[in-house]
């Protein structure tokens, strides 16, 4: 009888040990997957702060100044429909009310 309530204490014990091994890997888990997330957030910061310096060094006014400054003769691209030999389409407005809808999907 002494050896079964032995048994059983241990085996209670160890099943004790076993879970709160899982629960410290959890913990452990969790805490880098929190620190994985943090340092991700940071990333995205640091890029949306280059992109906003990037955009801001190269705005149409700044551009401007630094081609003035190469002193070159630059001139500006055309758009399509400012080119004389291009004829523009002309495009209705609206569709019709009663025109058949075409709809793009699965």
């Amino acid at each position: 009888m002494f050896a079964k309530v032995v048994s059983i204490v241990i085996a209670l014990g160890l099943t004790a040990c076993a879970v709160l091994v899982q629960r410290q890997q959890r913990y452990e888990l969790a805490k880098g997957i929190s620190q994985a997330h943090w340092r991700i957030l940071q990333q995205e910061r640091d890029l949306l702060s280059l992109r906003e310096q990037v955009a801001r060094a190269t705005g149409p006014k700044e551009l401007r100044t630094r081609v003035v400054k190469l002193e070159k003769d630059w001139r500006a691209i055309p758009y399509r429909n400012e080119d004389p030999g291009v004829q523009r389409i002309a495009r209705p407005a609206a569709d019709p009310p009663d025109a058949p809808r075409t709809e793009l999907g699965g």
